[in-house]
Parts: structure tokens; C-alpha cells; sequence
């Protein structure tokens, strides 16, 4: 990620540099200040592992193949264009891939303990998430750029009603990036707040088998519809869980609990990682 973002300027920059002939100076000036800023932001994000910095960059770098798409078809598809494109795109594909999301993930650990990213609903993945960063980038440009055309009127109702929806939806998109599947000296954690009300911990000593569920189980499917494998945590006693219930997931409601269903984006490397720290797996 952080050698295709360090090249993207080599890779964009002529394509964008020819889209932005037309512009007026003020403008053109500003967009590229905006521009620059806006990359010198992901590349820091890049460097900083933790799930702020894992949203700043999903919003980011397809917010950066966005403009690519635009200058290419604003240069009528010349190579320059189409060479921006393809590295921007990779660099989208790279920064929503499960080893990054891992990996950034992972970089709020604490101590001996290996946070797993679990996979975002399926709901998010096909609607509501590309919904959310389409209002998180529309919310921060569209505003600015009304206001840089003199159109003051529309610009600063759009920017007064743009930035907190953008802020939402930003942080609905960093929520995601909090669901956790969390191995700790103790057990396992399950840190997801769209399933629990509380992170829940299932003791080692209470583990009776960690592995992929079977196609008919009757475990508990704490996976919110996401695709993928799903893996089953079975336990030796009942567990007390405080489930998130209704149709907002507002409401706590314990429950007793047997089994049930989770879906890490790595399930194999979650496998092999308890593994290692003597789980029944």
C-alpha cells in the first residue's frame, strides 16, 4: 500500500495535470494544494497502523480511483490516463483487501493479544457501505467545489449539510473496523458491537472446539448475513451472552448460548493462529 500510494503521483499526475488545464487559476490551484494534502494524509495513514488510519485510507484510495475514472475520460482514454487509472484502482483493491484490513486491525493490540477483522455485513458490503463513502466524499468536496465556482448560495448550504453527514458516514465506515475476533492469553474475545452488547470472552478451559461451521449447524449466527466462511465456536458449558437484538441492534437481551457463528475476513490465519496458542481447534 504504501509503495503504489508513494508512486501514485508519478503514475496520476500527468493525467490530472492535463484535466486541469481548463480550470481557472484559483481553482486550479486550490484542487492541487487539495490534492497534495489529501495524499500526504493517506501516506501518513499508511504508516500508522490502527483502525482510524484503516478508514482514512478505505475512503481514500477509492476516492483517488474516483478521480483517476474522471481525468481519464476528461483525456479521452489517453495512456497517460489509463496508466493513472490502473494504479489507482490497484491501489483501491489493495487498501480494501482482508490483509491490510488484518493488519491495520491488529495495530491497536495491546500486550500478548491478535485482533482478526470480522467481515462487514452482507447489507454494508452491497449497499449501505458504498452509500456511506459516497456521502463521505460527496459531503467533504461537493460543498468546496460550488463555493470555488462563486456559487456561494448553493455552496454553503451543501457544505453546512455535507460535512456532518460526511462525519457520519465516516464514522460508520470506521465502526466497521472495529469488529473484532480478539485471541488473548485467556481465550477468545469477541469484540463486535453489532452482536454484543459487551465483549465477550469465552475461556480456554471452556473452549470445546474452534473450526468451520458445518452446513447444517444450529450455532447461534452472530455473522450479520456477511459472505464467506463462517467459523463455530462450540462451548464446553452454556455461555451468558448480551446480544444485541431488534431491528436497529439496539437493544441488549442475555442470552444463553452453546455455539455460534462468526466470519473473520482470514479465517485460516485466525485457525492457525489459535493453533499456536494451544486453543482446541
Amino acid at each position: 500500500m504504501r509503495v503504489i500510494w508513494i508512486s501514485l503521483p508519478l503514475l496520476c499526475g500527468p493525467s490530472l495535470a492535463d484535466s486541469f488545464n481548463d480550470f481557472k487559476l484559483l481553482l486550479r490551484t486550490t484542487v492541487s494544494i487539495s490534492l497534495w494534502t489529501f495524499w500526504v494524509l493517506i501516506l501518513l495513514s499508511t504508516l500508522i497502523a490502527t483502525p482510524i488510519s484503516l478508514a482514512i485510507i478505505r475512503i481514500g484510495a477509492p476516492a483517488a480511483a474516483a478521480l483517476s475514472l474522471w481525468s481519464a475520460l476528461e483525456t479521452s482514454g489517453s495512456v497517460s490516463g489509463i496508466i493513472g487509472l490502473a494504479a489507482s484502482v490497484i491501489a483501491a483493491c489493495v487498501a480494501l483487501s482482508a490483509p491490510l484490513g488484518d493488519r491495520f486491525s491488529d495495530g491497536a493490540s495491546y500486550g500478548d493479544e491478535r485482533r482478526f477483522l470480522l467481515r462487514a455485513p452482507g447489507p454494508v458490503l452491497l449497499l449501505l457501505g458504498p452509500l456511506a463513502w459516497l456521502t463521505s466524499v460527496a459531503g467533504l468536496t461537493v460543498g468546496p467545489i460550488l463555493l470555488l465556482n462563486k456559487n456561494f448560495l448553493f455552496g454553503s448550504l451543501i457544505s453546512l449539510c455535507g460535512f456532518p453527514l460526511a462525519a457520519l458516514a465516516s464514522n460508520a465506515i470506521y465502526q466497521l473496523g472495529k469488529r473484532w475476533l480478539v485471541l488473548v492469553p485467556a481465550g477468545i474475545l469477541l469484540h463486535d458491537h453489532l452482536s454484543v452488547g459487551d465483549p465477550t470472552l469465552i475461556p480456554r478451559n471452556q473452549l470445546a472446539n474452534f473450526s468451520p461451521a458445518k452446513v447444517e449447524t444450529n450455532a447461534l449466527d452472530l455473522s450479520q448475513n456477511s459472505f464467506g466462511l463462517s467459523l463455530e465456536i462450540q462451548c464446553l458449558t452454556p455461555l451468558s451472552m448480551m446480544l444485541r437484538t431488534g431491528t436497529r441492534k439496539t437493544t441488549n437481551e442475555t442470552s444463553i448460548v452453546e455455539s455460534f457463528l462468526i466470519n473473520p475476513v482470514r479465517p485460516n490465519v485466525l485457525l492457525a493462529e489459535a493453533q499456536k496458542r494451544g486453543l482446541r481447534v
